[in-house]
């Protein structure tokens, strides 16, 4: 049974029973163990105490992760084993980490002061399963289910109420009525939780198979760590490529989406602009001008607040500033392969590939009536792929002349960039081959 956790957590659990210590596989790995996933981060709670632990694995790299609260890492064949001995924990004044903890020899201790009875299950060195919590019922019955009373779990610790809806998309699980209750009286004390850990818990939350569901449902918790996102609530678009109010439609084309954070991110804040620019025209359809590069205003400072990296940050605002960027001919029905050439040629293959991803996913969560359908998404792709892949001229540098090409035949100056533009784009539109004769022929007749 243990040789699902690995090797290198075998050990820890042997050396801990063969030095007269107590000790337990707990929490994520052991929740994916019972649900037959692919494990997580491997955890051990045991009675030694954090000098015992450094003992016991003196022959190893020891990390002090938190060793105040009792927690030590173990390096085992390069992978980390977090070792935290049974503890009791004091109020959380701060609603993230208890202001004092006292270590236990009871198991039962330990458990208490966990989050949800899912993570409180353990696994000793002989296979024996030990729930005092039921949580393997709650695996079964696929529900979560807080610890004790809800309140106190997550006024210890607000994270928690993320943690929760978190589970409840990645897992696809329900929240227990009690629990459920309780995330919406305590969701205020998110304000009192790092950017980071948020960030990272939302992640986590819209790559999740149950997302459109746990967005839609808990809103108002969103709302909480994005209050930008409220305006979008309930805000009917009254166009006819519509059906869905912002927010919904926003979620909906997420849900759409591969497991890709920032594309994700993207749709979730693409339309975010739209209430502040909603116009009725005079046949009473709304229609939101300029609604990108209102979007891209306000998710630049969520994406801030929340801490996302430079990089990221840039990725999705231009995922959101493109997002309708169009990859079908006049008659809004077929592939153009002028205009994708030309995506391709400014973005390149890979962010192509994202934005025709982006709208899919958007055009996915509209009007029924007006989705291009699978096919045309799939001959884009295939279209962006034989662009790059067949070498056709897409760039300046893929021009068969340069600059000394047209130093050489009497340009100068600023004229030489401008001159290679436009000979770009008239080989991107096909008008010229991109043949050194040809090309310089045409430049001459520029003159």
């Amino acid at each position: 049974m243990l040789e699902e956790f690995g090797s290198s957590a075998v050990l820890a659990l042997k050396m801990l029973q063969n030095s007269g210590f107590e000790s337990y596989l707990v929490g994520g790995s052991v929740r994916d163990f019972l649900m037959n996933v692919d494990l997580g981060d491997k955890d051990i709670t045991t009675n030694a105490t954090p000098e015992e632990v450094r003992g016991v694995f003196s022959s190893f790299r020891v990390i002090d992760t938190g060793i105040r609260h009792g927690t030590v890492t173990v390096l085992i064949d390069g992978e980390p084993i977090e070792i935290t001995t049974y503890r009791c924990e004091s109020a959380y004044s701060d609603n993230r980490r208890p202001d004092s903890v006292s270590f236990s020899k009871n198991f039962s201790d330990d458990v208490l002061r966990r989050d949800f009875t899912i993570n409180g299950i353990g696994v000793s060195i002989d296979g024996e399963i030990r729930d005092e919590v039921g949580g393997k019922a709650d695996i079964e019955r696929k529900i979560i289910r807080a610890i004790g009373v809800p309140q106190e779990r997550f006024s210890e610790d607000a994270l928690r109420i993320l943690r929760a809806i978190r589970f409840a998309s990645v897992l696809g699980f329900k929240i227990e009525e009690n629990t459920e209750n309780a995330l919406r009286e305590t969701k205020e004390l998110l304000k009192n939780i790092s950017a980071e850990r948020k960030r990272e818990e939302l992640l986590k939350l819209i790559n999740g198979k149950n997302a459109e569901k746990v967005l839609l449902e808990y809103r108002d918790i969103i709302a909480v760590c994005i209050p930008e996102i409220e305006c979008e609530f309930d805000f009917e678009q009254h166009n006819r490529h519509h059906v869905f109010d912002v927010y919904t439609h926003s979620v909906k084309a997420l849900s759409n989406a591969i497991e890709d954070a920032n594309i994700r991110m993207a749709l979730l804040l693409h339309d975010i602009g739209k209430p502040k620019t909603a116009k009725f025209d005079e046949k009473g359809e709304m229609h939101f001008k300029c609604h990108a590069a209102e979007s891209i205003e306000i998710a630049g400072k969520i994406l801030t607040d929340l801490r996302f990296s430079n990089a990221e940050k840039q990725e999705i605002l231009t995922l959101i500033k493109y997002h309708d960027i169009p990859f079908m001919c006049e008659d809004m029905k077929n592939p153009s392969q002028k205009r994708i050439r030309r995506i391709v040629s400014k973005f390149g293959k890979d962010l192509s590939l994202k934005f025709l991803e982006i709208r899919r996913c958007d055009n996915m969560a509209q009007n029924p009536e007006y989705f291009l359908g699978k096919d045309f998404y799939g001959q884009c792709e295939r279209m962006i792929f034989e662009i790059t892949d067949s070498g056709e001229c897409l760039t300046l540098k893929d021009l068969r002349i340069n600059g000394n090409d047209l130093l050489n035949s009497g340009f100068s100056g600023k004229k030489i960039g401008e001159i290679l533009n436009q000979i770009l784009e008239k080989v991107l539109n096909g008008d010229l081959q991109n043949d050194k004769a040809e090309l310089l022929a045409f430049a001459e007749k520029l003159k």
